[in-house]
């Protein structure tokens, strides 16, 4: 029997995440997941994220958004 030593993340929108890119390291919210990639929110804009700069769910936002 073997084990996968991949980790994985659960993700649901308005997860928030930790975003690493090249060790620029911030916290955003999933907006919408897409299939290879998630849309994020960081200070009023929205951007494309590809799953794999994502490398931790820190939280989740529990106020619905506007």
């Amino acid at each position: 029997m073997t084990h996968s030593s991949t980790a994985s993340l659960s993700l649901h929108n308005y997860n928030i995440v930790r975003v690493n890119d090249k060790g620029n390291i911030i916290n955003c919210t999933v907006v919408k997941m897409c299939k290879n990639y998630a849309l994020i929110k960081l200070e009023g804009k929205t951007y494309r994220v590809s799953y794999g700069l994502m490398d931790e769910v820190v939280g989740h936002e529990l106020l619905m958004p506007e």
